[in-house]
């Protein structure tokens, strides 16, 4: 994987699980979204669209199968969030803010398998 790509990768998956466990511990306390989760989502959100201008820039050209799968996933990942924030703040229970978290789980999931893709299906020499 390209060094920027790797970069933008790892710090997907480390704001995605470090979301998830500060929203889970939000749940735990029946706490309902609030301002700074909706920031905490913003910055997943801006590395996500990093990642995915990157791989706009690199990926058109490379050789190999496998990059509508690649792009589908990248913007699945980046739909999920604002997604699950909009339905998180809808719902006054203290599950609102579980869905979010939940979401930043899938998104870490969404993310390696990205990763994968990327690794095994497209040949990108940068």
């Amino acid at each position: 994987m390209n060094g920027v790509i790797e970069w933008l990768y790892l710090s997907a998956q480390a704001a995605a699980l470090a979301l998830a466990v500060w929203f889970f511990a939000d749940t735990a306390r029946s706490r309902r979204v609030g301002i700074a989760n909706v920031v905490g989502v913003g910055v997943l959100e801006a590395v996500l669209l990093a990642q995915l201008i990157a791989a706009l820039v690199l990926v058109p050209g490379a050789g190999g199968e496998g990059k509508a799968l690649f792009f589908s996933y990248l913007v699945t990942a980046l739909l999920v969030p604002v997604a699950a924030l909009f339905w998180g703040s809808i719902d006054r229970s203290r599950w609102g803010i579980g869905t979010v978290a939940a979401s930043c789980l899938v998104v870490a999931a969404l993310m390696l398998r990205v990763h994968q893709i990327w690794e095994f299906r497209i040949d990108v020499v940068a």
